[in-house]
Parts: C-alpha cells; structure tokens; sequence
C-alpha cells in the first residue's frame, strides 16, 4: 500500500454530500406543493433522528422541533422497507402544524435507515401523483443517505483500511477526476496496480441525465509508465459494447480474467490503448449514484494479478464515494448551466427585468437583467441581493416619481396576486429624457398555489410617446391656426343676421343661419380637437386631487338629469359607497362621465333603462373579459350600460377616433361633434388609466362602454 500522503489542491467547487442533499431538497420544493421538506437519518445509537438537510417553502412553514421531531420517527417505522412512498394525514401529524405530508422510506436492503418527508399546511395538499414527479430525486437523496450510512459503517468497522479512510477523505473534498485518480494512487493502490483511469458517461445532457449515453470519454488516468493526465478527453464510443454495459449495470466490479479476448471485443482505438499500458490483468468498477450511470473507473497490473475479494470489496466501497464526488459535479455543472442559460435569456430581453423574493425585512433583489442596469445606470453589484425599498432609493428618478412608486412597489406583498403598473418619466445619466412604462406579476411554480415571487419589468416607450406627443403638437397648431378664420367666419354670419332683421331675403337668410350653425359646430369641433391635442402631447394641466369616485358619477347624472326625463328613460346606478380612493382632476373626470353617460342618453330609446356601476377590481380575475391585458390593477371600474343598438366587433376598436360614428349610429339623425368618446380616451389615459368598449351580443345587448383608474390597493 502506497504510503506518500501529498494531497494536490482542488480546483472544482465542492459540495458534500449534506451540500447535495440541500440542494436535492430544494429540487424537490421546486417540483411539489410541499411547503416543508427534510432529509433525516435515523442514529440507532442515540435513538433519535439526525436532520441532514431541511427546506420551507411558505413563510407559515416551520421545522418540527423538541417533542413534534419524535413524529418523523413514528412516521419512519410506518414506512416499508421496499422503498415505497405512504400519504400521512392530520391525525398522524398531531403537534407539528402540519395537515398533510408524503414520505419515501430510505432502506439498506434489511432495515429502513431515514426518511424523507414532504409536508403541507393544508390537508390533502399531497399525494401519490407528486410521488411520481419526484421519484429521480427521492432515488438520488437515498443513495446519498445509504452512502453516508455506509460510510459511517465502514469507518467504524476494523476491516476498513487506514488507506480506504484517507482515500474518501480525499473524493469527499470533490476535486477534479484527475485529481481523484492521483488521490486513489497516492493513498488506496497497492504497488502492483500500475494504472488507473477514470472515464464519465457523456453526453451531459439537462433533458436526459439518465441517458442514454454515447461515449465514455476519459477524465483522469495515472500510469507507472506515462505518469498523470495522459489520453485525457479521449472517447470510447459505446454503440459496440450492449453486452459489456448490461453486465456493468449490475452495479459490482467486473474482473477481465481473459485479456486477449476481452481486446479482441473492442475497437482498434481503444484497443490500442490498452496495449500501450500493456495491461496484463484489469477490474472495471462501475460507478453508479443511485440509479444513475456516472461512469467507470479502471484498474489494472502489468503483471497478472488475481484481484481479491476484499481488494474487489475496497474497490467497490470507494467507488460509492466517487460517484457522490462525481453526482455533486455533475449537478453543479448542470447547475451553471442552467443559471448561465437564465442569464443570457434575461439579457438577451430588451426590456429591464428586476425578480425579488419575500425576505423578513421586505422584497428582496433576486436577480436583474443587463437592460436594467443600463436604464438606471446601476452596476450588477449593487443591486444583487439589495432589499426593494433600497434599490428603489438608488434609481436615478424624480423624488415625485419615487413617492410614486413607493406605495405600489413596497406595500404590495410580493406573494400577492395583484399587477400593478404605470408609467414614469425621468432623465437619464446620459442627458437623454426616457419615458419607462413598468408592470409587476407574481411568479407561480408549477401546480404551487403560492407565488414564488415577483417580477418587475421596465420597457422604453420613449419613441412611441415622442411620436404620439409630436402628432399632438401639429393637431394642436392647425386646430389653433383654423380657429381664428372660424370665429370670424362666425361673427360674421351672426352680425348679417342680426343687422339685416327681416330685411334679407329668405334665400340669404337661410345660407345666412347655415353658414353660422356650421361654423359654430366647427369651432366646437377645434376646441375639443384642441384640448385632446394638449391632452396627447403631455401640456394639458391635471388638477389632481384623491376623489371619491361614486361622488363625481353623482355630479354627472344631476347635471343629465332633465335630459334623462325628457326621453323617458330610466337611469340607475349602482355605486359601491366603500371603493377606495382615486387620484383624479375631477373636472376632466367629470366631462368624460358626462361624455359617456349623454352617449347612452342619446343612442338609447324613449323609455329605455342606462345603468352606471362603479366597483373595485383587485385582480385580473374579476374584469371582464373584454378588459385590455395590460389595464392598471387593483383599480376602480366604471361601466355604463344602455339599450342602444350597440357595437360590433369591428367598431369597438374604432369608436374611441377623432370623429368616428358606427353604421347604427350614422342612420340615425344625432346631433355631436363625434369627439365625446376621444377625448374620453385621451382624459382616461392622463389619469393611467384604460377606457374601452364591449361589442353587443344576443345575450348581452346595447352598448357597453367601461373604464378603469388605478389606487392604491386598499387592505381587506
């Protein structure tokens, strides 16, 4: 048995087996409703069960201590010794504050060992179908579990070797394969093996870790001839070799007793490689980490050598460790690439992209994409990790837009359901004005009824308000240029009717009042162009106050009041006296219920009936399904509803135009400017919020039209 002791640094992260047992659990978090998970190991010695590694998944959730952890033993004997995972109920949980759980038994052949076990705060939360969907990585905490066992075992028994103890000492540390390979020829081989290599099943693949695998490919040799490292990244393609794998899938070291023909079976390459070792005798061990393949490890003599059972037995012991030293790369591999993969895909967004997860002290900063960063001019590092209220301190906003954004940042839970979103406007580092519209969602697991956390994204409108605003701004200038002309045009045909009395002619008379009903028309068409151009471009003056919506709804109705009457048509409203508060210049409210309400007025029959609701809206589950996808939440809804002939389809997208008239509405002889409904859409979008039609149906006739304003979500 070798004697040097020269341990070379590791140059690969490490992760015990504990480590990879955390890192299990909280796989298995991720794939299941569990809002507790733990890995326990039962110590026949102390009778009592060892907690290896343990994960919450709900800040409710909480890891039974004192006499409640007698429970999980109770819960072990129950479990067969098959492996077999049993669904438990309250009445078996008494004392933890758990209602349901899901446990897998973890057995050596002839007694169950530990136990893993899933927990939920609600009864019947788990079952047997989430068995099945964490089946793998029940198997691989299990082998984990056996190999810690036996480890312990075998360190406590007079046949294991000094150099066995070292030599898991060293693969424990998870170092290279190289690296390993050097460590058994340092500290396990005796001095007749004369050469050593390590070879991985390839390729590594996220959507197939079980297989199947194409090559073996050479990560680790040693030899007395060539030294450490040689032939190394060399693959033996597989294809070939069924016979050979099933046999190595039995999970025990294979002894060639017959060299020859064993290199007659393989290929020239790789049987050009064992000639250059001029290897007499060989033993491969196969390295599995529970049912998965990992790979081989190969040790052979250049004498022949017959390998004894307790050589074999040692082979095999260590091999247990190295495909937990081998598992834990693996994972961590993986592990990289997927977090590699997050990061391109979240840099490759062109919107800013912010995640936080719930902290005791508020939101935390999960990740944020690159596009983020430029937008605020932030480094990576500073907001990694930072608490939300922190990061939202460091953007470079307005102080205004900042108390903007506090409420609706930091006192909607990150776990709650609600979407808030809006738009702020700021200057960036760069001298450049940007216009950044945000949204905020929850982020759900899969079939987890708790939302994970939160995603904030920030997207550029710039351009589109710089084009919008610019269109506003001509609209603005020609309707102030045509207002003139029109006045005097105006003034004009009043003065001629007015000096020339009874004397003009009835033919003058007439063009006379036509001219002047005409231009008066016009001017009011101009006006109202001119306040939706200043609305559009930004320079219409909001006197913002928090109102009392239902208030405003009032105001509106009485000032139609003897125009409802005259028509003989019923109005109703159905006002919520308990909805929050809105931020509103409630004189532009005002004009846009009076717009809406006279709409229904006008288009309804003699006799007919309007209803006019106001409700709060929370989530997205309680607007209609007419609602746009990106309306503010939670907010304050408005609808009206009349008997008219209503909308179709194609009007609905339409009817909020300068100057658009549906066919219903052109055959019938109403009087307007056709800009009621535009400038309803432009005074609603002031406010941030979302105005819009419902096409009338069989089932639900006439028109339709609602709005929705944004608040601050009120706490029920």
């Amino acid at each position: 048995m070798s004697s040097a002791m020269t341990m070379r640094p590791s140059t690969s992260t490490q992760i015990s087996p504990v480590e990879l047992l955390h890192n299990l659990v909280q796989m298995i978090l991720a794939a299941v409703p569990a809002d507790m998970a733990c890995i326990c190991r039962y110590r026949e010695d102390v009778d009592e069960m060892e907690t290896l590694a343990y994960g919450l998944n709900h800040p409710e959730a909480v890891y039974p201590k004192g006499e409640a952890r007698v429970m999980l033993k109770e819960l072990m004997k129950q479990l067969p010794i098959t492996g077999d995972p049993q669904v438990f109920t309250m009445d078996d949980l008494l004392g933890t504050g758990f209602q349901s759980a899901l446990a897998f038994p973890l057995s050596l052949p002839d007694q169950v060992i530990g136990i893993l076990a899933l927990f939920n705060l609600r009864p019947a939360a788990l079952s047997m179908a989430d068995a099945e969907k964490i089946i793998i990585l029940v198997n691989l905490a299990r082998s984990v579990v056996e190999n810690l066992h036996l480890y312990e075992a075998l360190a406590q028994s007079l046949i294991v070797t000094h150099s066995i103890k070292l030599t898991a000492q060293m693969i424990a540390q998870s170092p290279s394969p190289q690296q390993i390979v050097d460590a058994l020829h340092d500290h396990l081989f005796d001095t007749h093996i004369t050469c050593c290599a390590m070879l991985l099943y390839g390729p590594l693949s996220e959507d197939r870790p079980y297989g199947p695998y194409d090559y073996l490919e050479i990560q680790g040799t040693w030899s007395l001839r060539r030294g450490s490292g040689v032939a190394l990244r060399t693959r033996i393609y597989l294809k070939d070799y069924p016979d050979l794998l099933k046999k190595l899938d039995e999970h025990r070291p294979l002894v060639i007793d017959d060299m020859a023909a064993f290199q007659r079976r393989l290929d020239s390459y790789a049987r050009s490689l064992l000639r250059a070792e001029r290897i007499a005798s060989l033993t491969i061990v196969p390295l599995h980490a529970g049912t998965r393949r990992m790979g081989l490890l190969l040790v052979g003599t250049h004498k022949p050598h017959t390998f004894s059972a307790a050589e074999l037995e040692s082979y095999q012991t260590v091999s247990e460790f190295l495909a937990i030293s081998t598992m834990s790369q693996v994972l961590q591999q993986q592990h990289d690439l997927v977090q590699q993969g997050r990061s391109a895909l979240l840099n490759a967004v062109r919107d800013g992209v912010v995640m936080v997860l719930p902290d005791a002290t508020g939101a935390r900063v999960l990740t944020v994409n690159k596009r983020f960063t430029e937008f605020f001019d932030l480094n990576e590092e500073e907001a990694q990790g930072a608490l939300l209220a922190d990061l939202l301190d460091k953007l470079p906003v307005p102080e205004s837009v900042r108390r903007e954004l506090r409420p609706l940042w930091l006192e909607v839970p990150v776990q709650d359901t609600l979407e808030p979103r809006g738009t702020f406007h700021y200057i960036h580092s760069s001298g450049i004005p940007l216009d950044i519209e945000w949204n905020s969602a929850p982020v759900f697991q899969d079939h987890h009824p708790y939302p994970l956390g939160r995603i904030f994204t920030f997207h550029d409108v710039t351009a589109e308000r710089a084009a919008e605003h610019l269109r506003a701004a001509v609209l603005s200038n020609v309707s102030h240029e045509l207002g003139t002309p029109l006045q005097n045009i105006q003034g004009f045909a009043e003065m001629i009717l007015e000096l020339g009395g009874e004397n003009l002619p009835v033919k003058l008379r007439g063009y006379t009042g036509v001219i002047f009903s005409s231009a008066k028309h016009l001017s009011n068409v101009l006006k109202t162009m001119m306040v939706m151009a200043r609305a559009d471009a930004g320079a219409l003056e909001l006197n913002m106050r928090q109102i009392h919506l239902p208030d405003i709804v009032i105001d509106a109705v009485a000032q139609l009041e003897l125009k409802v009457k005259a028509r003989e048509q019923l109005l109703i409203m159905e006002l919520d006296d308990e909805l929050p508060p809105v931020s509103a210049d409630p004189n532009r409210l005002l004009q846009v219920l009076l717009n809406l309400i006279n709409n229904a007025v006008k288009y309804s029959p003699a006799g007919g009936r309007i209803v006019v609701t106001a409700s709060y809206i929370r989530g997205a589950d309680a607007l209609p399904a007419s609602a746009p996808p990106d309306a503010p939440l939670p907010a304050v809804m408005v609808s009206i509803v009349d008997e008219g002939p209503g909308l179709n389809h194609g009007d609905v997208e339409q009817v909020f135009m300068p100057l658009f008239r549906a066919k219903e509405a052109r055959a019938q002889p109403i009087d307007g400017t056709g800009l009621g409904l535009a400038i309803a859409r432009s005074f609603i979008g002031l406010h941030r919020g979302y105005i819009w039609a419902e096409a009338a149906t069989e089932e639900r006739p006439g028109g339709r039209f609602m709005f929705v304003l944004p608040t601050i979500p009120r706490r029920d």
